[in-house]
């Protein structure tokens, strides 16, 4: 079989550059390893009814960025929102931090910091929103930094700059007087593994703090699976052929170029022009391309490409709702239960040390206060996440268990008697996940670290481009790619005008005769 591009993986990026290609003309075939598309974006049903998302929830930044509506994901996918989409618990003695569904009301709930949560917002609307999606976007593409340009002075933008260097627990304390404010804003970043002391952290919880106040945490109803099955389905419509349940084995190098791909039953199917990769770099060098098909220096800046911790995951099915003893926290989408800036910095330090952290920075989802078709009726869930090492140093056997009850212990601090409600529970581990799905190295959901260091044109090869392989025709456009992790596409999406703008002007053959 021969067609113009071969897809390897069907995640949302792998899915997103196939669906692009396809609608360019393309004849595209994805192959997938897995018996369902989608990466780690799925669901599954307990027996008792309880629909688990496995792997990732939430999906405000998706709701940012020109995929959600180029790939008619807005109207393919039903979603469910909260009116508490966001909302930030850190002390016993105090109340929860709320966000709201309207700027407005969040500003309500901050006191003295209300007008300065509007400036906030305010900017984002104005600045932030073109610089986000100038730095989502391919690198150095000069009409999206037109458009920032054209919106600001040469002393905003760098000071701006500066912001996006700063550790955001000095940018909230410069920026917001009470704490309410503080741990509102700094708490979505610790979805990152940037910590919140380091250089670099503010992008992160602005991203998500403020896509969340603009478009709320929605949730597909169904499940995760139901985003998954509208990738396809973007796809499909664009005459992508979807396979899943295919093993490829290997990269088919001819003279330099990536000609096709093997697979595990022993067919091959040929590419003319692309063979595009939705694959952690690790495995597409070591197992599929192989490493004497690529330079060494290529290789050399590969190594140095790190995979940040995994994440836990628990899974906790209740016979009735977490009560919770600030009631606003009842119909909240996300609830960050954590600590002061100083517990979470030192959570933070222990799992980068490789250390199962004493007290986890936890990301609690209560997707079915939105979506009550994910539970049985009168009954709910907890979807609990958190940062945890793969093969934790200080880890002893049957550490699994009595992590799970750590991160009950601190949800049970502020919500009284949610373990007498429990009726089921399911313990993830980064090894887990990593089983589910081998391109989640150690658990990484976000292909590697998000630090300054891997981000923009040092991802994932310093000096190389973020997409196209020193392999004529050979692309990968997986997490690991700039502009990074999250179900967000712009990886696949970036990648897929690369590979056609590459076929225009011929670059696929050039590599291939200068690899020779």
């Amino acid at each position: 079989m021969t067609v113009d591009a071969v897809v390897i993986g069907a995640g949302p990026n792998g899915l997103t550059a196939a669906t692009l290609l396809a609608r360019a003309g393309w004849s595209v075939e994805l192959l997938e390893r897995r018996p369902v598309a989608g990466g780690a974006v799925g669901s599954v049903t307990t027996d008792r009814g309880y629909v688990h998302d496995w792997g990732s929830a939430f999906y405000g930044v998706l709701h940012t960025l020109p995929v959600l509506a180029q790939l008619g994901l807005d109207r393919r996918v039903s979603w469910a929102h909260s009116e508490v989409p966001v909302a930030a618990v850190w002390d016993r003695s105090v109340p929860a931090a709320v966000m709201r569904r309207t700027p407005e009301a969040t500003a309500a709930g901050l006191g003295p910091d209300a007008a300065a949560w509007l400036d906030t917002v305010a900017w984002w609307e104005r600045l932030g929103v073109p610089l986000f999606d100038a730095m989502m976007g391919p690198i150095g593409a000069p009409l999206p930094m037109a458009r920032v340009a054209a919106r600001t002075t040469p002393r905003e933008l760098l000071a701006t700059v500066r912001t996006l260097l700063e550790p955001v627990e000095d940018w909230v304390r410069q920026r917001y007087a009470g704490d309410a404010a503080r741990m509102l804003f700094a708490s979505n970043g610790t979805h990152a593994d940037v910590g919140v002391d380091s250089a670099g952290s503010t992008p992160a919880s602005m991203l998500l703090a403020m896509a969340a106040q603009v478009h709320g945490m929605p949730v597909p109803v169904g499940g995760a699976r139901a985003l998954a099955a509208g990738f396809v389905e973007a796809a499909e419509e664009a005459g992508v052929v979807v396979r899943t349940g295919v093993d490829v084995t290997g990269v088919v190098i001819r003279g330099g170029r990536a000609v096709g791909v093997t697979c595990a039953d022993g067919s091959e199917v040929q590419a003319r022009r692309a063979v595009v990769a939705d694959v952690a770099p690790t495995i597409l060098a070591r197992d599929l391309v192989g490493e004497d098909n690529l330079p060494a220096a290529w290789l050399e800046q590969l190594r140095r490409h790190r995979y940040t911790s995994g994440y836990f995951r628990v899974d906790v099915d209740l016979s009735a709702p977490a009560a919770w003893s600030d009631e606003r926290l009842r119909d909240a989408m996300v609830v960050h239960v954590i600590g002061d800036m100083d517990e979470i910095a030192v959570s933070q330090a222990q799992v980068r040390r490789g250390l199962v952290p004493d007290l986890p920075q936890i990301i609690l989802g209560q997707q079915d206060r939105a979506d009550p078709t994910r539970v049985p009726p009168g009954a709910a869930a907890l979807w609990l996440e958190c940062h945890c090492p793969a093969t934790p140093k200080n880890a002893k056997r049957g550490w699994e268990k009595r992590f799970a009850d750590r991160l009950l212990s601190r949800i049970e601090e502020h919500a009284p008697g949610v373990r007498d409600n429990i009726v089921d529970m399911t313990v993830t581990t980064p090894l887990d996940l990593q089983a589910i799905d081998p391109n989640l190295v150690g658990g990484d959901v976000g292909g590697g670290s998000a630090t300054i260091d891997q981000m923009l044109v040092f991802r994932p090869v310093a000096g190389w481009s973020s997409y196209a392989l020193p392999v004529g025709g050979l692309y990968m456009c997986g997490a690991a790619s700039h502009p990074g992790g999250g179900v967000h596409g712009m990886c696949g999406r970036n990648a897929a005008h690369t590979v056609l703008r590459d076929a225009r002007v011929g670059l696929p053959w050039l590599r291939g005769r200068l690899a020779r």
